[in-house]
């Protein structure tokens, strides 16, 4: 088996540093805040109805953070469009956010079109390419970002990107309010605790391993057990899937029983930021899951506010699943099948 902490060992196995990456989820943190004070938006751009984020799988991770995250705060209601088409709701005081790591993700080029005919407010979080071309070209205030805190190039390892670049793009247009100390906090909290997170990482990788993670959240990180539900499939190569408390307390623990030789384990997302009620509800649920004969991980992240928990975890989630991979002697990088799916589309 693999060495976790045997370099040499881990760059044979991923030769684009994906490893690497995962690492510099601080640093690209750090990067995308201070890019983003260079968009401005037009007056018009405040009068708002809803919010529609346009983005497929990693690109699409700042919506479902910002949704719950902020989920008491928002003032305007929030929809994840990861379709081709935007919702028959949007109207030109739709302020319409495309997210394309890349640029080229053909769904949100064709939100951007429909968009553009609606008349919608729109804005943007990409590093370049096609979707790159089309805000400048109409002149949307966007973020256009450059990424050399990503050497693997990797669209999915840029999560600090889309993260907390929509996050900071959401307070330059005043629907959130961060302000420049707590965002720097919560990545200092983010690097001091890093070595922390690595050595959890690693003891919960070898936990899960020939198990199928179940990722269990609530309150302000259901958004960090749905992107790590992701990673999984993606960094790790495993099924896995997640479910929010107290919504799966209402009929998912019925659901553990059968098939008797199921090889499951629930990896349960935990916080002293949660409200008591929640809290007795993530207690209870970790006791029913144990007596239905599943294995358990527990994680709570570290952190002075919600903020910085919430980055703790996506840090934690990151190198977890590249562990796991690593354990099963994958190199994480690859994505073989979605590449292959890819490529029978465009014939």
């Amino acid at each position: 088996m693999i060495d976790l902490n045997n370099l040499e060992d881990i760059q044979k196995l991923d030769p684009k540093n994906v490893f690497g990456s995962t690492g510099m989820l601080a640093d690209q943190c750090t990067q995308i805040w201070q890019d983003t004070k260079q968009v401005t938006f037009p007056e018009n751009y405040k009068q708002l109805d809803n919010i529609i984020i346009c983005g497929m799988g990693g690109s699409a991770y700042g919506g479902h953070i910002v949704k719950e995250l902020f989920k008491q705060e928002l003032p305007l209601p929030i929809y994840i469009n990861s379709d081709y088409h935007l919702p028959g709701f949007a109207t030109e005081n739709s302020l319409i956010v495309l997210t394309s790591y890349s640029g080229s993700t053909e769904e949100s080029l064709s939100n951007a079109q429909e968009a553009l005919k609606l008349g919608a407010k729109i804005t943007g979080v990409t590093s370049g390419g096609k979707l790159g071309e089309f805000l400048k070209t109409n002149n949307f205030p966007a973020l256009i970002f450059s990424s050399q805190f990503n050497p693997s190039n990797q669209p999915r390892l840029g999560t600090g990107y889309i993260i907390l670049g929509t996050i900071a793009l959401f307070n330059q247009l005043g629907i959130l309010s961060v302000s420049d100390q707590q965002a720097t906090a919560a990545i200092e909290e983010l690097k001091a605790n890093h070595e922390t997170i690595k050595f959890q990482a690693q003891e919960t990788a070898k936990k899960i391993m020939g198990n199928l993670p179940m990722i269990f959240g609530a309150d302000f990180l259901v958004g960090n057990a749905h992107i790590m539900r992701n990673q999984f499939n993606e960094t790790s190569k495993s099924f896995s899937a997640f479910s929010e408390i107290p919504e799966l307390n209402h009929h998912l623990m019925e659901g553990l029983k059968y098939p008797s030789d199921k090889k499951l384990i629930a990896l349960i997302l935990n916080s002293n930021f949660y409200e008591e009620r929640i809290a007795k509800r993530t207690q209870l649920t970790e006791e029913i899951v144990t007596k239905n004969n599943i294995p358990v991980a527990t994680y709570t992240p570290l952190g002075s506010d919600k903020l910085s928990q919430m980055l703790n975890v996506l840090s934690f989630g990151g190198y977890v699943t590249v562990y796991l991979g690593l354990l099963y002697g994958e190199d994480p990088s690859l994505i073989p099948w979605v590449d292959y799916f890819k490529e029978q589309l465009s014939k």
